[in-house]
C-alpha cells in the first residue's frame, strides 16, 4: 500500500478497531440513564456508601428531589454522562444487594405474618419465638401482642355491633413491624 508517495506494510499489523456505531453509543447511553434512575431505588445511606465524585453525588441528591418528568427525564441523562466518566461496578454491585435484600424480605413476609398470627393466637409461642431470636425484646413483644389483641377484641364487638367487618389495627402492625425488625437483625449478625 503507498500513501503519500511511501510504501507502508500493514502485514502482521492489528486491524484498528472500529469506532462504535452511533447506535450503540446511544443505547449504552440511554442503558445508563435508566441504570441511574435504577439507583434511586437505593435507600439515601447506600447511595451515600458509594465512593462516586461531588458532580455525580449533587446529581443524584438532585434528582432525587425533582419531580417534574420532563426535568427528570433531563437530569437522568446528565446522570448518565457522568456515569459514562466513572467505573460503575460500586454501583452496580450495590443495586444488586439491595435487590436481592428486598427478595429475600420479601420472602419472610409470609413466615413473618405466620408467626404474629401464632403469637396472637397462643402465649406459648413467644416462646419458641425468643429461642429462636433470642436477641428480641421480649416485653415488648409481650406489650405488642396484649394490645393487638385488645384491637382485636374491640374490633371484633364493633363489627358485631354495626355489621362492618373488623380491621386490624395499629398494634397488629406494629406487631409485624417488631418482628421483622428482630428477623432482620438476627440476619445481619449472620452475615
Amino acid at each position: 500500500m503507498t500513501r503519500f508517495g511511501y510504501d507502508i506494510k500493514t502485514e502482521g499489523l492489528p486491524e484498528p478497531e472500529p469506532a462504535p456505531s452511533k447506535t450503540r453509543v446511544k443505547d449504552e447511553m440511554h442503558d445508563l440513564q435508566d441504570f441511574g434512575q435504577a439507583l434511586l431505588e437505593l435507600p439515601q445511606e447506600r447511595l451515600a456508601r458509594i465512593q462516586m465524585n461531588e458532580a455525580l453525588r449533587d446529581a443524584f441528591n438532585e434528582l432525587a428531589r425533582i419531580t417534574n418528568l420532563s426535568a427528570r427525564k433531563r437530569q437522568a441523562g446528565y446522570i448518565g454522562k457522568l456515569l459514562q466518566q466513572v467505573d460503575v461496578t460500586p454501583f452496580r454491585v450495590e443495586l444488586e444487594s439491595f435487590r436481592n435484600g428486598q427478595a429475600q424480605a420479601a420472602k419472610g413476609f409470609p413466615d413473618l405474618a405466620r408467626w404474629r398470627d401464632r403469637l396472637l393466637a397462643d402465649d406459648a409461642e413467644l416462646t419458641a419465638w425468643c429461642a429462636l431470636h433470642p436477641g428480641g425484646d421480649t416485653r415488648l413483644l409481650r406489650t405488642l401482642i396484649r394490645s393487638a389483641r385488645q384491637e382485636e377484641t374491640a374490633a371484633a364487638a364493633e363489627a358485631a355491633h354495626t355489621g362492618i367487618p373488623a380491621t386490624k389495627g395499629r398494634h397488629y402492625r406494629a406487631l409485624f413491624q417488631q418482628l421483622r425488625a428482630v428477623a432482620d437483625a438476627a440476619a445481619l449478625k449472620t452475615d
